[in-house]
């Protein structure tokens, strides 16, 4: 079977730097805004290049997975509705893009990092890449698809959230039980930490508070802490997470 067409990827010309967020997003919710934006400055790469003139700083890009391979089940809301969703998140937020690529390519299937990697470069072998995870995804990194090509081509930036010490020690003790990785790998990923602030969001959470009755005032509440306002219209226009 040929390979799909690579869609197009929505950052301006002239941007050096990409930090590539896969995830369902089904919803999306401020766990996938505030901790990325950190991530971003804490990494230095917030701001425009010194040596480049009129260059941007990086770019923020997320990518909606049409099915986690690392999971059992396909995302309950559609495609198009988690695209439109994310894209409602964004709104307003600096140097942030959606690239379908995944979902435009996935007809259902899996679809694998390290090839998502792949196509993304070659589409704009410009960009110089971070792929952005989660310190549970970072101990699990080594099961993925080519882990050590995924490195390669987007060196990983790992979120960790809160009680900062002894998670950075947890996270060392994990990598140190994995032996796919040499010393110098595992020091490498650790070396790729930033430490962005908690954020009490999930959209296991989202979901739960979303079947809740109406006049739950209380769950209506802790969800406008969750959800973007626009998020939460959409959801609630379209009617999903009811059942």
């Amino acid at each position: 079977m040929a390979e799909p067409p690579i869609t197009p990827v929505p950052i301006p010309a002239g941007v050096r730097d990409a930090i590539v967020f896969g995830g369902t997003f089904d919803p999306p919710h401020v766990g996938h805004i505030t901790p990325a934006l950190q991530a971003r400055e804490l990494a230095g790469l917030g701001g425009a290049r010194l040596e480049g003139a009129g260059l941007e700083g990086a770019w923020l890009l997320y990518v909606p997975a049409a099915r986690s391979p690392h999971k059992a089940h396909n995302p309950i809301a559609s495609d198009a509705d988690r695209v439109a969703m994310l894209r409602l998140a964004l709104e307003g937020v600096d140097r942030a893009a959606v690239w379908t690529d995944e979902v435009d390519r996935a007809s259902g299937e899996p679809t694998y990092t390290v090839d998502t990697l792949r196509r993304l470069h070659a589409a704009r072998p410009e960009l110089s890449l971070r792929l952005l995870i989660g310190a549970d995804q970072a101990q699990a990194l080594h099961r993925w698809r080519e882990p050590r090509e995924i490195v390669k081509l987007a060196p990983p930036l790992l979120m960790l959230r809160g009680g900062v010490s002894a998670a950075r020690a947890d996270l060392a003790q994990r990598l140190d039980e994995v032996p796919a990785w040499s010393p110098e790998e595992r020091a490498g990923l650790l070396r790729s930490i930033v430490e962005v602030e908690p954020v009490e969001a999930s959209a296991t959470r989202a979901r739960e508070l979303l079947r809740s009755p109406p006049a739950d005032a209380k769950a209506d509440a802790e969800l406008g802490g969750i959800l973007n306002a626009s998020v939460r219209r959409f959801v609630e226009s379209h009617k999903l997470y009811k059942t």
